[in-house]
């Protein structure tokens, strides 16, 4: 697998009335869309990464479908039954360099989410879209 790197700027400061509804693309969809071609291109059924996780093949078709459950604390041993870095079913395969302009606060949240391992940078992620969509449902009734 390839992995490339490009730097993309962008210097909004209200980048949440930049981004349409559309654009969020959530990250357990993200993952599951990951995990099915990992194991696609593994050559392996979802009863057979279910059997090597201990899971059921339901469980699997409910991941791949991006409703993550419980995926997230099973990415350490996806990335080593796949042979992959568990980096990539965050990531994908391309790793993006952004330069930002950010305020203190986003420095310090961008820095606690860097110390994340992998798994957790998901359910970070999965987080962040709830509050987001919590608020834009707020603002709707409004």
């Amino acid at each position: 697998m390839v992995q490339s790197r490009r730097t993309v700027s962008a210097q909004s400061s209200h980048p949440e009335k930049d981004t349409k509804p559309q654009d969020i693309v959530s990250p357990g969809a993200e993952l599951g869309q990951r995990m099915k071609i990992l194991r696609k291109a593994a050559r392996l059924t979802q009863q057979q990464v279910a059997d090597a996780l201990g899971v059921s093949r339901p469980a699997i078709a409910f991941w791949e479908t991006g409703r993550e459950g419980s995926a997230r604390k099973h990415i350490p041993k996806l990335a080593a039954l796949f042979g992959v870095e568990p980096e990539i079913f965050l990531t994908g395969y391309v790793q993006e360099d952004i330069a930002l302009t950010v305020t203190p606060d986003e420095y310090d949240v961008l820095r606690l989410y860097r110390m994340l391992d992998p798994s957790r940078k998901v359910s970070a992620q999965k987080w962040i879209e709830r509050q987001v969509r919590m608020w834009r449902e707020s603002e709707d009734a409004s």
